[in-house]
């Protein structure tokens, strides 16, 4: 294939990129579900099973999404080592960013969960306990390094030529649509917002995926505190 012809079909697809992921989602999920189905004949209970593996779906998913990136960004011939930006003189530099991005997460999380409490209810986390360690240790590294390569890395890439507003707001929609739950929507959208204006200010992913990884594993020792 020709540089052109490469560099065209790193142009195709348009939006429906932004969309893909809740589409991966979709289909991930009715397909561990359809299997439980077969096992188990039982709807409440597939249902169930189906929810109390969702960290290990997300984690597999998220490494789904992070091969697609790194596809789509070789075709636009964009370097990924580039992208993420690793220095190690800015390592301590990076840590320290990515500790506030954590606050700064945290209590917008917190906060948005206070917010759509009246409206959706918040409830109990429904996952087991081997679940929320999945996602405060593993699911915790692939959130960070799947999600933040497809949706700060790849689509500002794709979409680069919109202005940094329009840039975050699809962006962010993206993110939020695709953690596929209204309770988590508020929170996910403001975070992506966060994370795409750090991305913006420093043009590397290494300091919002060190970020967006010690949120999550915030997120997870409070649930398991609260547990």
């Amino acid at each position: 294939m020709s540089r052109a012809a490469e560099e065209q079909a790193g142009q195709r697809g348009g939006w429906g990129w932004l969309l893909l992921p809740v589409l991966l989602m979709f289909v991930g999920s009715n397909l561990v579900f359809g299997l439980f189905m077969l096992r188990l004949s039982n709807l409440a209970e597939a249902g169930a099973a189906t929810r109390a593996v969702g960290p290990v779906i997300w984690s597999v998913l998220q490494m789904v999404l992070l091969w697609i990136a790194v596809r789509r960004l070789r075709i636009l011939r964009v370097s990924l080592g580039g992208l993420i930006g690793f220095e190690r003189e800015r390592l301590l530099r990076d840590l320290g960013v990515g500790v506030v991005i954590a606050g700064a997460g945290t209590a917008v999380v917190f906060l948005s969960l206070r917010a759509v409490e009246p409206i959706f209810g918040v409830g109990t986390v429904p996952f087991p306990t081997w679940g929320i360690l999945w996602w405060t240790t593993i699911g915790a590294v692939t959130a960070g390094i799947g999600e933040e390569t497809y949706f700060r890395g790849f689509l500002f890439e794709r979409f680069g030529r919109l202005s940094a507003p329009a840039l975050l707001v699809v962006t962010s929609l993206a993110f939020a649509v695709w953690h596929a739950s209204p309770v988590m929507l508020l929170h996910t959208f403001l975070g992506g917002i966060l994370l795409g204006w750090v991305y913006l200010r420093t043009r590397r992913l290494f300091p919002v995926i060190v970020g967006h990884t010690f949120t999550n594993v915030v997120g997870g020792i409070t649930f398991l505190s609260a547990g």
